[in-house]
């Protein structure tokens, strides 16, 4: 498998990311006065070397190699019919296009309320998400589990699962939209950790499914959360930080709150 390049790229990347953070930090820039911004690139670092990790430990550690295979053979002993339905339902409604469409949705209703510059960096992402599936896979060649053992057809590549990837992506994103249409209502809170609650399961069983159904190995899943929640985490974090400048110019256009979702949001 050719994963040396991709590997190499996403570990560069990662350790760029991190020494931007703390020059940054030290500096006092522009992501030290967005409160969490710093803290959400910083998590955004740790993420692409975890992904850059897995590629690397995939392609040159083969106790990870034979990890995958235990994986699927416990999922073979646990599958029914039943399970199957579901899993098959799953994988079909959280599909590339269902959730990388649901944060277009998102990014549409944003723009309707006025938030055009967020509405577009959501876009934009889920294009970006998008491309690095076609591209990682093009790129690392990874052989899907053996076809025999598979309840669905896949003719792409293996690693990164872009059903995993998009998922993250997609249903962050949809979970922050969410959230900064509802600041400043009564259920705020409640909203917000509704939607938080309701994504990661979301993203949790639409990799889940994608291994159940052989036509992925759990690195492969790994690897797509991984990358589409980077993904998700730095659309946010540009767009608090694009907020926060604008709000400093007395920019009319306000998008996201800049505020952490651990703290009391402003009203807009």
């Amino acid at each position: 498998m050719a994963l040396d390049a991709t590997a190499v790229t996403l570990l560069a990347l990662g350790v760029l990311i991190g020494v931007a953070v703390l020059a940054d930090r030290a500096a006092g820039g522009a992501l030290a006065t967005v409160p969490g911004a710093l803290r959400d690139t910083g998590i955004v670092a740790l993420l692409v070397l975890a992904a850059g990790l897995v590629f690397t430990l995939v392609a040159t550690d083969q106790a990870l190699a034979d990890a995958d295979a235990p994986v699927l053979s416990w999922v073979l002993g646990i599958r029914t019919p039943g399970l199957t339905s579901a899993a098959e339902a799953v994988s079909l409604v959280g599909g590339t296009v269902g959730t990388g469409g649901l944060a277009v949705v998102a990014a549409v209703v944003l723009f309707a309320r006025g938030h055009r510059r967020t509405a577009l960096i959501w876009v934009l992402g889920v294009v970006a998400g998008a491309l690095a599936i076609r591209l990682v896979k093009v790129a690392v060649e990874r052989p899907r589990p053996p076809e025999a053992l598979r309840l669905a057809e896949e003719t792409t590549a293996s690693l990164p699962s872009g059903h995993a990837l998009m998922a993250a992506l997609g249903l962050t994103l949809t979970a922050a939209a969410v959230m900064a249409l509802t600041v400043g209502t009564p259920r705020a809170r409640l909203v917000r950790r509704v939607v938080v609650v309701l994504a990661v399961l979301g993203a949790l069983l639409v990799g889940a499914s994608r291994v159940y159904l052989g036509v992925h190995w759990t690195t492969d899943v790994l690897a797509g959360w991984f990358l589409g929640t980077a993904l998700a985490v730095t659309c946010i974090t540009l767009a608090r930080v694009l907020d926060a400048r604008a709000r400093l110019g007395d920019s009319p256009d306000g998008d996201l709150p800049v505020n952490s979702p651990g703290t009391s949001h402003s009203a807009e």
